[in-house]
């Protein structure tokens, strides 16, 4: 019994000289990356195939948007991806014994978590990166769909349709050459159908101004409407996907990096100090994810609720995001803790 301990005593001594946690770390934050960005280009995938399949609907128009979305599915990945590959590894450590070999040798939490810092240096350059470049692309894109309401009016042909994707409209080429054409569409809010002789989209997509507009307004009285005219209408309230980040690039960036490198931490220490209490491999992940998942819920209800002229002080309001990371993280291993503890297989 006694020269079986030594023994393994001597593989764990081996195994830590190897750095326990970095390495495997690494990998698990890349597969668990891999793996959510997977499942998110379906998803992206699906969302494009029914414009893909429009014939009307060329590539160039859809390629932007196609950009964004990829954009989106790889921070989104990366930003669960990175925590939960850390707490399975964690997970993996302390179901090892590794943990409490670090312990016994008078490695705090903290220490082993400083083993991280290289790998999170890197990781966190890809999400900033990745970040700006979707604040970037989703800071004005009702420019393109300007661009959109553009050429379908300057490609009209009497007795001719064109279909403006995004914005569910439709610009309608009357026959007689001295008539302009105008566009149809239903306003986002109610069942209220419009034309009018011009459009144009806010950069961030959030309201549409109309020229020369005109409206069929229903009464509630069966095949009742109202008519009217008017020289200038604006609608908001346009459909909560198509919105446009209200955050600078840069502040986005570093709100999303630092809600994932708080929400990896805390996973990782809360798994450490509960080490003398197993936690599945399901259960590390659920921890792992749940504080992006929050922080990204809290940063999309921020933007939607800022002011589209919002003071500085309005931005301090983000730092909730990571809070709300930390909180989730905190929430999670509480409802962990409380579940029935995970007995080995082999036990009787």
């Amino acid at each position: 019994m006694l020269e079986r301990s030594k023994a393994l005593l001597l593989e764990r001594g081996r195994r830590l000289r190897r750095d326990p946690m970095a390495p495997p770390a690494a990998v698990a934050a890349i597969s668990a990356t891999a793996l959510i960005l997977g499942a998110a280009l379906v998803g992206a995938t699906i969302r494009l195939l029914p414009w893909a399949l429009d014939p009307t609907i060329g590539w160039s128009t859809l390629a932007p948007f196609a950009k964004s979305l990829l954009t989106v599915a790889f921070e989104a990945a990366l930003m669960t991806g990175w925590p939960v590959g850390w707490a399975l590894a964690t997970q993996r450590l302390v179901e090892r014994g590794e943990a409490r070999v670090l312990a016994s040798l008078g490695e705090p939490p903290l220490r082993t978590i400083s083993r991280l810092v290289p790998q999170a240096v890197l990781l966190g350059a890809v999400l900033v990166s990745s970040s700006t470049l979707l604040g970037r692309d989703a800071v004005a894109p009702g420019r393109i769909v300007n661009e959109l309401l553009v050429e379908g009016r300057r490609a009209c042909e009497p007795g001719t349709t064109h279909g403006i994707p995004f914005v569910s409209a439709t610009w309608l080429c009357p026959s007689h050459e001295d008539a302009p054409p105008r566009l149809v569409g239903r306003a986002p809010i109610g069942n209220v159908v419009f034309t009018a002789e011009d459009a144009k989209v806010s950069d961030d997509l959030r309201r549409i101004e109309l020229a020369k507009a005109r409206l069929a307004l229903p009464t509630g009285s069966a095949g009742t409407t109202v008519r009217a005219r008017v020289d200038t209408l604006v609608l908001r309230g346009l459909a909560p996907w198509a919105r446009a980040s209200s955050l600078p690039p840069p502040l986005r960036a570093a709100v999303v990096t630092g809600s994932s490198l708080v929400a990896g931490c805390a996973a990782v220490a809360a798994i450490l100090r509960g080490r003398r209490r197993r936690v599945g491999g399901v259960a590390a992940a659920a921890i792992g994810a749940a504080g992006p998942l929050a922080a990204l819920a809290t940063l999309r209800a921020l933007e939607l609720r800022l002011p589209e002229t919002a003071p500085g002080a309005w931005l301090l309001a983000f730092g909730l995001v990571p809070f709300a990371a930390f909180v989730a993280v905190i929430a999670a291993v509480a409802l962990v803790t409380a579940l029935p503890e995970r007995r080995r297989a082999d036990s009787k």
